[in-house]
């Protein structure tokens, strides 16, 4: 093992997250270990320790980082924040695209809904909450600019759409054919087709 020189936290945290990340993507989460975490980073358990007390904060780190990436998705899709449906489509066609953050996203709720941890699964429960509370947020602009029927639960909408993401990322992640990029457009025109009536 070549052990890398100190530096400073933030950057050998963002280090030990992105590790976890790939050992996740590429070996399941059983490969999740202290030990393989030093390994990837090429530091000491020792170093690892003093950034993470154990699997739990790695656990808690792998949920900010996620949500932080999932939020600046939404966030930095071109164009006014208040376009409505407009925004949702780029959001979709952005999202559906082959990645590994909605996979790992995937294993990290399930091991955390294994782990039955509270702080964690309160974690992942306001990281969910606030999502789909900026895709709701996008369909009631929706409904003030007549785009969105006003018959439409929103919050059904929104967990619809959410977790139309979820599924296409997460078949990319366990399937051995990627969702093709373009067939975004065919998931929108259902999801359309189903808050505006046409």
């Amino acid at each position: 093992m070549v052990v890398r020189s100190r530096r400073p936290t933030s950057v050998r945290r963002r280090e030990i997250i992105d590790a976890a990340r790939l050992l996740i993507t590429e070996h399941g989460m059983q490969s999740l270990t202290i030990g393989n975490l030093a390994r990837v980073v090429g530091v000491s358990e020792g170093a690892i320790y003093r950034h993470f007390i154990g699997k739990k904060r790695i656990l808690a780190g792998l949920i900010e980082d996620i949500d932080l990436r999932l939020t600046q998705r939404i966030d930095l899709i071109d164009g006014d924040p208040d376009s409505g449906l407009t925004r949702l489509e780029n959001v979709l066609h952005h999202n559906v695209a082959p990645s590994t953050l909605t996979g790992v996203s995937f294993l990290v709720i399930a091991e955390v809904l294994m782990n039955g941890d509270d702080e964690l699964r309160a974690l992942m429960q306001a990281s969910i909450d606030k999502h789909l509370a900026m895709i709701e947020a996008q369909l009631t602009v929706g409904v003030q600019k007549g785009e969105v029927s006003p018959d439409v639960d929103l919050k059904a909408a929104a967990l619809q759409f959410y977790g139309l993401i979820q599924a296409v990322n997460t078949l990319n992640h366990f399937g051995t054919e990627e969702f093709p990029v373009g067939d975004s457009g065919k998931l929108w025109q259902i999801f359309k087709h189903g808050v505006t009536g046409t």
